[in-house]
């Protein structure tokens, strides 16, 4: 089904809506200020002995975390770190930083302070792997590493090794802003929320919609202006009730979510659903196949990490089982956040660990 992208620009804010025909998929809301993929010349503001971290000036009112295990040498107090946001500040947590540094390309990732190459772990074809891995080595810079992205697979080498060079000369430039400018300060800003899921959409848009009447032209995907694009497809009543802690399935059944500080919990219950004639066994299945499916979407939508829960509807066999892991791998290949999905615990619940991201909320 086509996906769409609808823009809206509110009280000083871009909001970003992703539609997969009515269903909204993933909604973000930005801000000027620190983003995710940012590089910053910090300055260390302090050493935290206890916390094995330092705290870090990225610009006049804003501080940065940086954990002893992001950066190679113990920073002292006072230094200057070229930096890149890892994670963007969530509620009251400082930006998360790193100076393991990747410029991140359509194809490709290149990391310049790294000589480690490897490939997505999304690529699960093993002879792929192997030759995405090769390739890799083959392209990449002396003392440089490269990370081959899901859409690597589709540009033949000549287009990677061009596209490695541009992020080659994107971190010369970068390299030399920050050997002449004052810290902290901002060296690289990378892309905003909008370029960075049409880039991790990975061409999948059809169209994008926007109230802004001037809007710059995106390569290969139509831009077209609507004065509410929101409203067209109803994203405020799909947002509103996609983060309710119920949240009903098409078939009658519902879900509940509770989200605590060290887990998410999702419990599954048929609600309304009748079910079929062809016995509990089938009907449970059908439940927990759409569940599953529309787990995927709340998990992106509502930017749950960490430690996921699941309690699908109790199923008698390892067949129906595997079905329901199998349709939950599959609805989250899409998201472009890493999901592992460790299945059933001994207790019969669905275990799954997704990296922390920003609250769009």
């Amino acid at each position: 089904m086509s996906k769409r992208v609808l823009v809206r620009h509110r009280d000083g804010q871009k909001e970003i809506a992703l539609m997969e025909g009515s269903r909204l998929l993933a909604f973000s809301r930005e801000m000027n200020g620190v983003r995710a993929e940012q590089i910053y010349l910090c300055q260390v503001d302090r050493i935290v002995q206890g916390m094995e971290a330092a705290f870090v000036k990225l610009g006049k009112d804003q501080t940065g975390f940086l954990p002893f295990s992001e950066c190679e040498e113990k920073p002292r107090s006072g230094g200057r770190l070229l930096l890149q946001v890892k994670k963007p500040p969530i509620g009251e947590k400082a930006p998360y930083m790193t100076a393991d540094i990747a410029l991140a390309g359509r194809h490709v990732i290149l990391t310049p302070v790294s000589s480690a190459c490897a490939v997505s772990k999304k690529i699960t074809d093993e002879t792929i792997r192997a030759f995405l891995l090769n390739a890799a080595h083959r392209i990449a810079p002396e003392g440089m590493g490269v990370i081959m992205r899901t859409e690597a697979p589709n540009a033949p080498e000549n287009v990677l090794a061009e596209e490695i060079q541009a992020l080659v000369e994107k971190w010369q430039s970068i390299l030399q802003k920050a050997a002449a400018a004052p810290a902290p300060g901002l060296m690289e800003d990378g892309q905003d929320g909008l370029a960075r899921l049409l880039r991790d959409e990975h061409g999948a848009i059809e169209e994008i919609l926007t109230d802004e009447a001037d809007a710059a032209p995106y390569p290969g995907i139509p831009v077209r202006f609507a004065p509410h694009p929101f409203d067209l497809y109803g994203v405020p009543g799909k947002l509103e009730k996609s983060m309710q802690r119920k949240v009903w399935l098409d078939c009658g059944g519902y879900l509940i979510i509770d989200k605590t500080e060290a887990l998410t919990v999702i419990d599954v219950n048929s609600g309304k659903y009748a079910g079929s004639k062809s016995g509990a066994e089938s009907t449970f299945l059908h439940l927990n196949l759409e569940a599953a499916k529309e787990i995927a979407r709340l998990v992106r939508l509502r930017a749950l990490g960490g430690i996921i829960l699941v309690d699908f509807v109790d199923m008698l066999t390892d067949a129906s089982r595997q079905a329901v892991t199998d349709a939950l791998s599959a609805a989250l290949r899409d998201d472009p956040v890493k999901t592992v999905i460790h299945g059933f615990t001994h207790l019969g619940l669905m275990e799954m660990t997704r990296k922390k991201t920003e609250n769009p909320q």
